[in-house]
């Protein structure tokens, strides 16, 4: 009979600790990617069908993790699955006509055989599936993807093996802006043709900041290409600066300072906006990661804002809390238990 009696106990404790396991799971892997959306700023063009504006959805140095990562497995999937699922919420909230990938798509590309960058390239597209939409894409290399830090050099086949692996859409783009893409990496990047630019906001590309990092490059950009506006990435944090075209010396820097604001400036020929772009990976050791959006309105009207996305590491550390106090309170359960049977047994003192 007692031997009933312990089955039964057992098997209450174990559905209570299932039933906790299970909520953690859903909060998780599913609550909090929800809770995410439901604070997301609000943006006039993108709730508003009549309303003439360009849809932009900015990814940021993703770098899924290569197979040489510690933990290996483990931490390549757990992460592979945070950025598809904030993805996902991200491309339906936003519904963009463009996509830009602005580099550090892996974390080791550029270091990679040609069988390990296939592994990446099929896991990049399983995470990042655009197929529910008509998005053209853009991709920018990164330093992780072609090299070009310390002594990881730049290569024509790792060029050429990023550009065929992430071809760009970038001449099939029809809307209020002309996308161009410069290489501050090599120091490379080519004028627009005439034709194309007609009657259309010019935002260049780039992997790393063009304004922010003074040098011989970007003074050739902003002179040559002239660009209305200037989205870059690299730095992992949100930042943005306005600079004048014809006064090399001005440098305004504008502050985020909220999760759900949102920034609007013309754009106009007198001065550029540059934005760095914060991460979408919480791999990247930062506190706050997130995907950029931009609507880019006829009027010029640009609106500029941060999907900002939970902490994995907060949901990691309730697991560990969960395990441990579900571990805990068995232990101490069954050392009750054996207290109390030790007691009960222990025979009667009478007088």
């Amino acid at each position: 009979m007692r031997w009933r009696l312990h089955l039964k106990s057992y098997k209450q404790r174990f559905k209570l600790f299932f039933l906790i396991l299970c909520l953690t799971v859903f909060h998780n892997e599913y609550f909090v990617y929800w809770y995410d959306s439901m604070r997301w700023p609000s943006v006039s063009c993108l709730h508003l069908e009549n309303q003439q504006c360009q849809r932009i959805l900015i990814v940021s140095d993703p770098q899924i993790l290569g197979i040489h990562e510690v933990f290996g497995w483990i931490a390549y999937t757990d992460s592979d699955r945070n950025l598809q699922k904030s993805f996902y919420y991200a491309l339906h909230y936003i519904k963009p006509d463009v996509i830009i990938f602005l580099g550090d798509l892996m974390d080791e590309g550029s270091t990679s055989t040609n069988d390990e960058y296939e592994f990446y390239k099929t896991r990049f597209s399983k995470i990042f599936d655009t197929s529910q939409f008509q998005s053209k894409i853009i991709y920018l290399p990164g330093d992780n993807d072609i090299g070009g830090e310390g002594t990881d050099h730049v290569t024509q086949n790792k060029m050429e093996r990023f550009n065929s692996n992430f071809p760009s859409e970038t001449e099939s783009i029809t809307g209020n802006a002309q996308f161009v893409v410069v290489n501050r990496i090599i120091g490379d990047f080519s004028l627009p043709t005439v034709s194309t630019i007609k009657d259309k906001y010019r935002i260049v590309l780039s992997h790393i900041p063009l304004t922010f990092i003074p040098g011989i490059f970007s003074r050739e950009v902003m002179t040559k290409l002239k660009p209305n506006a200037i989205f870059s990435a690299h730095d992992h944090r949100i930042a943005m600066a306005t600079t004048k075209q014809n006064d090399s010396h001005y440098f305004q820097v504008d502050n985020f300072t909220e999760d759900s604001v949102v920034i609007k400036k013309h754009l106009n020929d007198e001065d550029c906006t540059e934005v760095i772009w914060p991460t979408c990976s919480y791999r990247m050791g930062v506190e706050k990661s997130g995907y950029g959006f931009a609507t880019i309105g006829n009027d010029g009207l640009v609106e500029i804002g941060v999907l900002w996305i939970h902490s994995r590491f907060w949901s990691l550390h309730i697991y560990l809390i969960v395990i441990a106090s579900c571990l805990g309170l068995c232990v101490c359960m069954k050392y009750l238990k054996h207290f109390t049977l030790k007691m009960s047994n222990q025979p009667s003192i009478s007088c």
